[in-house]
């Protein structure tokens, strides 16, 4: 009777263990409700003879009505109050070069910022929490033309890759499928014919879903064939980022200087995130939105796998072994 028990016991925590695991995947993946372009708010990069402006998506966002669904920058009342102002957009962008055997690349970053992804319940979202961010990377081989586009959360999550035409076919990951692929819910494209986009002068595009700003598509065209309401959004230096204006004419960074949380966004704290996921990631900070380094000694580590063996391997601040531990031979 006693071993009965205790079997049944032992049933019991496996039940409630696995259910709480399906619970932290299933709220990570937050099934995507339907979103429509036609009801979107255009952001467009302004012009200017800088690569990175010519290079810039543009970005659509739904609901934009929303103060949350919006990109804004980042705005100071002090040195621990930090918030990010819709009505203020900007894109935060900066140039970097990396190396590797095969070649010298150059790599476009694009950081915009949000004011929050809402808590609740329903729907419930697994990354609730304040000053929460977007990453768009557009790597460009020796002749400057798009090789990659990466797209990842400034927490490390919702990692997408898609190749353009202009990457050869032997640097892809092996039985890469060159029609779709799924990132935690979203159907993204996993292929972009860049030779007929030149012709026609278009750039890439990007939607972003409303509450979450997870990337639901990405795709190419032309931004003067679009009668959407668009509103032109200025570039300012990433590293901005790390002297936003007070009151007082001093500055202060948006992310923490010192102690356990140095390089993580102040105010960027993941509750639910840390209680379901941080003892299984084995990070107590899992979640949280962080400061993209230029290498490994700069910031803290910006892994893109949960698995805790693959922290340092999957890390972007060191660019060529991030997209090696990820299949790509570039």
């Amino acid at each position: 009777m006693m071993r009965l028990r205790n079997s049944r016991i032992k049933g019991r925590w496996r039940f409630a263990f696995m259910l709480l695991l399906l619970l932290s995947l299933s709220a990570c993946v937050n099934v995507p409700r339907a979103t429509q372009v036609e009801s979107a708010l255009r952001y467009l990069p302004e012009q200017g003879e800088q690569l990175l402006n010519q290079q810039a998506p543009v970005f659509w966002i739904t609901d934009y009505v929303i103060e949350h669904n919006r990109i804004g920058s980042v705005q100071a009342t002090s040195d621990r109050d930090l918030f990010i102002d819709p009505n203020r957009p900007v894109i935060y962008a900066e140039q970097r070069r990396f190396s590797t055997a095969k070649g010298d690349y150059t790599n476009l970053i694009y950081r915009l910022q949000f004011a929050e992804v809402p808590d609740g319940y329903a729907p419930f979202y697994l990354t609730a929490g304040k000053n929460v961010g977007l990453l768009v990377v557009i790597t460009l081989g020796s002749a400057g033309q798009p090789l990659l586009y990466t797209t990842v959360h400034t927490c490390g999550c919702y990692l997408a890759v898609i190749p353009t035409s202009y990457l050869p076919n032997e640097m892809y990951p092996t039985g890469w499928d060159k029609q779709r692929q799924t990132v935690f819910g979203e159907s993204l494209p996993a292929y972009l014919d860049l030779g007929a986009a030149a012709a026609e002068q278009a750039r890439v595009h990007i939607r972003i879903r409303p509450d979450t700003h997870r990337v639901s598509d990405l795709w190419l065209a032309a931004t003067a064939l679009s009668p959407q309401p668009s509103l032109r959004i200025p570039l300012q230096a990433l590293a901005s980022l790390k002297q936003v204006p007070l009151d007082n004419g001093e500055t202060t960074s948006f992310y923490v200087d010192s102690g356990p949380r140095a390089g993580y966004v102040k105010g960027s704290h993941k509750t639910r995130e840390r209680i379901l996921m941080s003892w299984w990631t084995l990070d107590w900070n899992i979640g949280q939105d962080k400061y993209l380094g230029t290498d490994r000694h700069d910031g803290p580590v910006f892994y893109t796998s949960l698995k805790p063996w693959a922290r340092q391997a999957s890390d972007m601040r060191d660019f060529a072994k991030f997209l090696h531990y990820w299949g790509w031979d570039l």
